[in-house]
């Protein structure tokens, strides 16, 4: 079908216009493949392009964040590691050469604009530990209010497979939920979800409006055989899934063509991955997505159905049993009966005291204000392909 097609879809294109009308933080991820020239170096044309759309949003009064990939493409290149698979080691010391020269090409392409940008580099630390977290929010904070541009990529150079994010996919939902953005937009060399892989099956639509993510959709992302990255469109749906959390929407555009960040948002290509709309300070934002919890507390249905509705601190008779070692002030997990996670929250006791000590039936155990409460869309019914 031709690209105006999805036009038809009015339903979506309303949302699409309510997301552009309301959006004062946007984050883009830029994809290595759309970032990388057919030599292994930066394309200056691709960052040229986004760059001048960055400058088109902000002129609209929305603050933008970057997630960049490039700096391991970059660094292949100039170390002449050609495309073979890379050990830890090669893999850091590539980032380590890369990341300046990406950083470099983005500030050269932003400062056409009269935009400064700033290199920020996380590691999963950053944003586990709840100081680290408040301080790298004031530094998001300040840079946006200034009017500058963070470039953000995982500190390549130091991480390992074992303590690292995943992939950028995931880092840029973890970026779009520290700083409240109303989109993430990514940016990748597939232009959307579609209902099969288009290489191989010419009957594929692409599926424009995603409400929620189910198993089948999961099963309809596939796998990327890009070498250049380590995302795939699989990848690219998990993070629209954990966004859909904190009610984060996600979009997905080929990034490799002139203005795709303005078509994206007139709805003729990409797909958007919809969630329920989610205000949650500082505090809850770190509590639901980036701590790791120390335990967790097991709750009865009556304590279930309370908490969810947002308004209630858990007590203690709603507590069926702790589960780990956790100490007073730790993050724990809420849990239902089945196994379902209802949300984190800081605990006010430990698994000591809920376990072993005789305490009033009115203590708070969890209090709201210390709560943050999972998201959970409802079924996926009308998903939109064209």
């Amino acid at each position: 079908m031709n690209e105006g097609s999805s036009l038809s879809f009015e339903p979506e294109l309303a949302r699409l216009s309510s997301i552009y009308g309301k959006m004062k933080t946007l984050v883009i991820k830029v994809g290595s493949a759309v970032l990388t020239a057919s030599d292994g170096g930066v394309s200056g044309r691709a960052l040229s392009m986004i760059a001048g759309e960055v400058a088109k949003q902000r002129s609209r009064g929305v603050s933008v964040v970057i997630v960049s990939s490039g700096a391991v493409a970059a660094g292949r290149k100039t170390l002449s590691l050609g495309r073979k698979p890379l050990s830890l080691a090669l893999k850091q010391a590539a980032a380590s050469v890369g990341q300046n020269r990406l950083m470099w090409s983005w500030e050269k392409a932003l400062s056409r604009h009269k935009i400064t940008a700033a290199q920020v580099l996380l590691s999963p630390y950053d944003v586990i530990e709840r100081d680290r977290f408040t301080h790298l929010d004031r530094t998001f904070e300040t840079l946006l209010s200034l009017g500058i541009v963070p470039v953000v990529n995982e500190n390549d150079s130091v991480a390992t497979e074992e303590i690292r994010f995943g992939d950028n996919d995931q880092l840029s939902a973890k970026v779009a939920a520290m700083v409240r953005a109303g989109f993430l937009l990514i940016l990748s060399d597939v232009s959307a979800l579609f209902t099969t892989d288009p290489r191989i099956d010419p009957f594929a639509r692409r599926v424009a409006y995603v409400p929620a993510v189910t198993p089948d959709i999961r099963k309809m992302a596939g796998i990327s055989r890009s070498g250049l990255g380590t995302g795939g469109m699989s990848s690219k749906v998990l993070a629209a899934s954990d966004g859909a959390l904190w009610g984060l929407p996600v979009g997905i555009v080929g990034g490799m063509k002139p203005k795709a960040i303005e078509r994206f948002f007139l709805g003729k290509e990409g797909t958007l991955f919809d969630a329920k709309s989610v205000t949650r300070s500082s505090k809850k934002v770190w509590i639901g997505y980036f701590s790791r919890p120390s335990g967790s507390l097991v709750l009865d249905d009556g304590a279930v159905k309370a908490v969810k509705n947002g308004k209630t601190s858990l007590l203690l008779p709603g507590i069926v049993r702790a589960v780990g070692g956790f100490a007073k002030g730790d993050v724990v997990q809420l849990m239902a009966g089945d196994g379902q996670e209802i949300g984190k929250g800081i605990t006010r006791l430990s698994a000591m005291d809920i376990e072993e000590k005789p305490l009033p039936g009115g203590v708070i155990v969890v209090h709201v204000n210390d709560m943050a409460l999972m998201e959970y869309p409802n079924d996926q019914k009308e998903v939109r392909s064209c």
